[in-house]
């Protein structure tokens, strides 16, 4: 264990993160969005919340589909080591993590202290063109966010994109 300095204990997570996002955003990049938010504070070592926009299933039979999945974690000083450490490690595992599937996450310039995108293309469940993944994270301070994408009909240059876009918004927000 080495030594450093007490930055205190997590900030508070949003109650509701989905909120921090315009409904009509939502509804632009979600086709009929639908919400789920929820939150877990563990008070002083990290507060965390997550935001899940589906579109309904009836957009999933026209063609049309979107996905959206954002994740806060918000670090404080631990045993180990500072919230800004503990954030920078969580931070540093989700890159190498998302590296080891042989892609290379591109970095994200102008987000955060520190961000880093990767996106791909697949056939569509539908049908009706690609269907394309995009996850940008971010790491701010400490607080790390990650912004998950999935759109049918979409490109993986459109998904990062957004991805990209709601980050920025979320951060915007806090």
């Amino acid at each position: 264990m080495g030594l450093f300095q007490w930055d205190g204990p997590a900030e508070a997570a949003p109650r509701d993160l989905c909120a921090l996002v315009d409904s009509a955003e939502w509804a632009r990049i979600v086709p009929q969005p639908r919400a789920e938010h929820r939150t877990l504070p563990q008070h002083e070592v990290s507060n965390e919340a997550a935001c899940d926009m589906t579109s309904a299933r009836g957009w999933v039979k026209k063609g049309r589909y979107g996905y959206v999945h954002v994740g806060l974690e918000r670090h404080g000083t631990t045993r180990y080591d500072s919230g800004w450490g503990e954030a920078r490690s969580s931070f540093n595992w989700s890159k190498e993590y998302d590296a080891g599937d042989g892609s290379v996450p591109r970095p994200v310039p102008g987000l955060g202290d520190d961000a880093f995108a990767e996106a791909h293309a697949e056939a569509a469940h539908s049908g009706s063109g690609a269907r394309a993944e995009a996850e940008v994270t971010v790491l701010l301070g400490r607080d790390v966010l990650t912004v998950d994408y999935t759109a049918e009909p979409s490109s993986p240059d459109r998904a990062r994109r957004v991805a990209v876009a709601v980050a920025r918004t979320v951060l915007g927000e806090l």
